[in-house]
């Protein structure tokens, strides 16, 4: 069954998330780039956004560059979950205490479905497929920790990526990719049918993550991924397979 993609756009307040609705996305995330690799929004304004995109698309939202403690992350994932964002990301940055911290997420994790993001330029040490999966969140994504302008495929083979949604697919988790991703990516990378395509840079005037989203370059992106149905969810599958 071939699977739906959609058009993740990476936003930092509510002006960058009009631009993002007329252009068409079927997700609206909040980071702020300027914070780091998943740089958390300030909560209120959140709030707020979310409130005014009011069911016309998806959101999501990052909880931040964290230590990896679990109760630390714990807070955070329910601080970002409350705004009423659809799905919360959180970062599994390199650390020795990862594995032993994101498992022990699960009941946040089923209560503001999880999207755990592994970061291709520093991947766990661990199987953070199957941890995620234990722990009920709701997908993975791949990204880019850092943002010096190589993309996820100058850090991974095609074949590479294509394993990963395979394995995600296997463990009953959405698959999403990320990464300084380009208009020239897009083909190959909806080949592999992942479930999230997400951008910012290439959303930016200039291609600069840190400068405003640009309508014009939104609507670029955005015709070349199908469109989907308006505010359809992303259903984690339910009944996982052995990978």
């Amino acid at each position: 069954m071939r699977t739906e993609t959609r058009f993740l756009a990476s936003v930092r307040d509510d002006a960058e998330a009009s631009i993002a609705l007329e252009a068409g996305a079927d997700l609206i995330d909040f980071k702020e780039p300027s914070a780091g690799a998943l740089g958390a929004v300030d909560r209120e304004l959140l709030a707020k956004a979310v409130r005014l995109i009011a069911g016309r698309a998806k959101t999501s939202a990052t909880v931040g560059d964290l230590p990896m403690d679990s109760k630390l992350l714990r807070e955070a994932v329910t601080r970002v979950g409350t705004t009423g964002v659809d799905y919360v990301k959180l970062g599994a940055f390199p650390d020795p205490h990862a594995e032993a911290a994101i498992a022990e997420l699960a009941l946040v994790a089923r209560q503001h479905k999880l999207i755990l993001v592994l970061f291709a330029d520093a991947m766990p040490d661990f199987d953070a497929l199957a941890l995620a999966a234990a722990i009920g969140a709701h997908g993975v994504m791949l990204d880019t920790m850092s943002k010096t302008g190589q993309s996820l495929l100058d850090h991974l083979e095609i074949e590479e990526i294509a394993r990963f949604i395979s394995r995600a697919r296997g463990h009953g988790l959405i698959a999403g990719l990320a990464g300084s991703l380009k208009a020239r990516h897009v083909p190959p990378l909806l080949a592999l049918q992942p479930d999230l395509l997400g951008f910012r840079s290439a959303l930016c005037r200039d291609g600069a993550r840190n400068a405003s989203i640009d309508l014009e370059a939104c609507v670029g992106i955005r015709s070349l991924i199908p469109v989907n149905e308006p505010g359809a969810e992303m259903p984690r599958l339910l009944s996982p397979a052995l990978c």
